[in-house]
Formats: structure tokens, C-alpha cells, sequence
């Protein structure tokens, strides 16, 4: 069947199933694996460290990802009256020493301009790119640094006392749900006190289904501070290069434009589809190097009319 037809006969939804859901990201993930000979789950672990005070409120924290050998820094909170001691620091190096031991290679962030580039810098964490796509004279900074391969010291989890503050801050590995929410519930705050309501979104979750019923294809994203922000992509292998992957992307990009998005973001590791954004429009603004050869990792950011 001619792609144009291939194209034409699927039906595209906006209300996937669970299951559906499921089988994109299970689908996905085992692409990742065969082409990366299955060490895109390497090392696979959560890396999270909280700090306490002496009443044992959580007061900080930082949690991680790693994939491919590469430590993604997801989450780094402190709460405002515990800053500028050097927790940020202590808790950043402390994931670092755990992922390092991993096996990672890298670590790797993503920074508002209202959070902490600076920061990150002064640890030395070098400047990948800069995304400006936001409004309001809102950017996003892409950073990574290598790891020492040694390892971390005994004493990394050490306590600290703090001038003005009662009690030793103590640090911890050993983290409950609870203290993670306590950290996503922190820097929720951080992210409204600095930008109100424009974080407030929607979430875009696509299907495409052949005429018997089949999901053969989706896409996941979701709006943000009037952009879009592509989370995954994936088409059944039998069905690529027959145009899929271009409706999704088209709708997901109607479906921003009308809530009000100015530019789309997104990133492919080079295995994935860097040349099908770049067809699509869509400009690298920063490359991460930080992963084994030979893959690299490409941003990007599309102006949307």
C-alpha cells in the first residue's frame, strides 16, 4: 500500500487506553535497548539523598535517574531558609559520588532561568545550550559534567551544622515516598512563587489505530509555560517511513498552537530520530557528548506558527 494510503487509512485519537499507553512506552524502551546492545538500562537505578533537620523535616533533597550511563539530575529542592549553607552543593556532589560508583559516566540537568544555572556551574557543570523558546524572558539551561570515576569518599553523607540554625543537618539515602513528594511539593512552590499559574498545562496523548483497532503508533507530551514539550514518539517498525510519525507531530503542534504554545521542545539520542525533527522543522540549540561513543543526545526547539 502507498504511504500516502498507509497514512490515510489510520485513525488518529486523542483518548488512548491504558494499555495503550503501556505498549508505547514498553515499545520504546525495548527500542532503546536493541540499539543500544540492552545497555540503555545500565546502570537503571534511582539515585535520591534528603537532608533533615534536627526534628527530622525534610529541609532538602535531590533525585536522579540514571540511564545509559548517564546521571539525570530530575529534582533539586532546599527549602529557602536552609539556603546559601551549602546543602545544594553537598546533596548535587553526594548524587554524583552514588552514580559515579554506578558506573555513570556523566551527569546531566535542565535549569530555569528562576532556578539555579549559576549554580550548577560553579560545581562544574559546563553549558550544553540554552533554550528560549519561553516568554516572559524565561530560559532553560542544558548542563553536564563528567564524573569521577572513583567513587565516593566514606564520609559523604556527613552532618552539617549550620550558623543561625539549631541542630545538625543530617543526610540520607534512605528515602520514603513521603520524602519525595516533600521534595516535588518544594519545588512546586519554588516554581509558582517565581512564575504563578504559567506552568499550568495540557497533557497531549496520541494514538494512531489501523482499521481493525490496532494501535500502531503514539505520541506523548505536554504544554507549559506556551510551550510544548514532546515526551516520547514511537510507530510500529512495519509502518515507519509511511508518513505516521509526521501526523502525530502535526497534530500534537495543532493541538499547542490552539492552547496557546509559541515553540516546541524536545530531544532525540542520535539512535532515535534527530533527522526526522530536523525535516520537521525543528533547530539544535545543544548537544550532550556525555554518553558512551558513540551516542550523543541532540535538543531542539521549534518556532510554532
Amino acid at each position: 500500500m502507498p504511504d500516502k494510503e498507509i497514512s490515510n487509512s489510520m485513525i488518529l485519537s486523542d483518548q488512548p487506553t491504558k494499555d495503550e499507553l503501556d505498549r508505547l512506552h514498553e515499545s520504546l524502551h525495548e527500542f532503546n535497548r536493541s540499539q543500544t546492545d540492552g545497555n540503555y538500562d545500565l546502570p537503571g537505578v534511582e539515585i535520591n539523598m534528603i537532608a533533615r533537620d534536627q526534628n527530622g523535616t525534610v529541609v532538602g533533597g535531590v533525585s536522579a535517574s540514571t540511564v545509559l550511563k548517564v546521571m539525570h539530575l530530575e529534582v533539586l529542592w532546599v527549602a529557602k531558609e536552609y539556603r546559601k549553607f551549602g546543602l545544594a552543593s553537598k546533596l548535587v556532589l553526594g548524587a554524583e559520588r552514588i552514580g559515579a560508583g554506578y558506573g555513570c559516566l556523566t551527569a546531566q540537568t535542565m535549569s530555569f532561568s528562576f532556578q539555579a544555572p549559576g549554580f550548577y556551574q560553579k560545581i562544574g557543570y559546563e553549558v550544553l545550550g540554552v533554550y528560549t523558546g519561553y516568554p516572559f524572558g524565561i530560559t532553560e539551561t542544558i548542563l553536564n559534567k563528567p564524573l569521577n570515576r572513583e567513587g565516593r569518599p566514606a564520609d559523604s553523607n556527613e552532618g552539617m551544622l549550620l550558623e543561625g540554625h539549631d541542630g545538625l543537618i543530617s543526610f540520607t539515602e534512605e528515602v520514603t515516598e513521603e520524602d519525595l513528594k516533600s521534595l516535588h511539593v518544594g519545588l512546586h512552590a519554588h516554581v509558582v512563587e517565581n512564575i504563578g499559574d504559567r506552568y499550568k498545562g495540557k497533557a497531549i496523548r496520541l494514538v494512531l489505530r489501523d482499521r481493525s483497532g490496532r494501535m500502531v503508533g503514539g505520541l506523548t507530551g505536554f504544554t507549559t509555560i506556551n510551550n510544548l514539550i514532546l515526551e516520547s514518539m514511537w510507530i510500529e517498525e512495519e509502518f515507519r517511513r509511511a508518513g505516521l510519525g509526521t501526523k502525530l507531530l502535526a497534530e500534537a503542534e495543532s493541538i499547542a498552537i490552539e492552547d496557546e504554545c509559541t515553540a516546541c521542545q524536545t530531544m532525540s539520542l542520535s539512535f532515535q530520530a534527530p533527522d526526522f525533527f530536523i525535516r520537521h522543522g525543528y533547530k539544535t540549540f545543544a548537544v550532550s557528548e556525555g554518553y558512551p561513543d558513540p551516542f550523543r543526545e541532540f535538543y531542539f526547539i521549534k518556532q510554532l506558527d
